[in-house]
């Protein structure tokens, strides 16, 4: 079986608001002036979907959406369980969610999990500037932990902080979301997240910003410097170096981001188990109208030099037992 575990989807309404035209495709900027990425006729085409998805051989799809707004959030929610209700074995919806906003966002997350049935949450690397240790997240993972439903870290669309990257070229979409997403999966291993919450499942997307690439200097700077690499008390338990890897080693990550990224699929697997991966396409700002593409994305993920059990289990199978299939 294979599961695609970034997939985005938009309702029309949302699309519409949004300045989506059909059979155009319309590029989106936030206030500052950033390119976020385009809108195409696939973002809520749900039919296409799935004609791309049977073209590529995939089986199912995890449904996704980042929103600003809690009544989009609501909106998308409702819309997304209808679809997943008409294809059941097709689709599964992960909950558009706004940790920062209070009782009535923590409110939504229930009902979309309670009662529209979705599987799992979406936030971003960061939410209203505010980072994944925050505590202010400390009620939102409560909740979730409650509902024992997986957390989705999706890429901050424009995110704050990385104002060194600003350039008369496009480093927010290529750089900035990647370094930002890395940071997330490092202070939620560093800053207690999993330490309060260790029932907590969390996928970090994009391989984790390519986080295997600096793996072994975090290593080293925490067994080299231990309680000292915290400026002021430790927050995780000691052994620190391994509660570090305790925690690094709960997380999975998506396969997408990178299209055919086959070097980032070597590098991630230096370090990150395949029973921790999970394949993915980021359809469709990734893949879009190239069916093909992910079917020899596919292929070229079963082509490793792995055994046929860990091929299989970042195909498919790690979600299978993620999501309770």
């Amino acid at each position: 079986m294979i599961i695609d575990f970034e997939h985005h989807y938009t309702p029309i309404e949302t699309w519409t608001r949004r300045g989506g035209r059909k059979g155009q495709v319309v590029r989106m900027f936030s206030p500052e002036g950033k390119e976020i990425r385009p809108l195409y006729d696939a973002d809520h085409d749900i039919e296409l979907h799935l004609k791309y998805m049977d073209m590529a051989g995939i089986d199912m799809a995890v449904l996704s959406k980042n929103l600003d707004d809690l009544e989009e959030a609501k909106l998308y929610n409702t819309s997304c369980a209808k679809v997943v209700k008409q294809y059941p074995k097709r689709l599964v919806g992960f909950a558009a969610t706004l940790p920062m906003r209070g009782q009535p966002a923590l409110d939504e997350v229930d009902r979309a999990v309670q009662e529209l049935g979705m599987r799992g949450v979406t936030i971003r690397a960061q939410e209203d500037g505010h980072a994944l240790d925050s505590r202010e997240f400390w009620p939102f993972y409560k909740t979730v932990s409650r509902l024992k439903v997986p957390i989705f870290v999706h890429v901050s669309l424009a995110a704050p902080g990385f104002d060194a990257c600003n350039a008369p070229y496009d480093l927010n979409r290529t750089i900035v979301r990647e370094f930002d997403v890395a940071l997330a999966a490092t202070r939620i291993c560093l800053g207690g997240v999993l330490e309060e919450f260790p029932d907590l499942k969390l996928i970090i997307a994009h391989f984790g910003g390519g986080i295997s690439s600096v793996k072994e200097r975090l290593d080293r700077y925490i067994g080299y410097w231990g309680a000292k690499f915290w400026n002021d008390k430790p927050l995780i338990r000691e052994p620190y170096l391994e509660r570090f890897n305790e925690h690094f080693g709960k997380l999975y990550f998506n396969m997408a981001g990178r299209e055919i990224g086959m070097q980032t699929v070597r590098c991630a697997l230096t370090n990150i188990s395949p029973k921790r991966l999970l394949f993915g396409t980021d359809y469709p700002p990734n893949f879009v109208d190239d069916p093909e593409g992910m079917k020899t994305y596919i292929q070229a993920i079963r082509n490793l030099d792995l055994d046929k059990a860990s091929i299989d289990a970042m195909l498919g199978n790690n979600g299978v037992e993620l999501l309770g299939l």
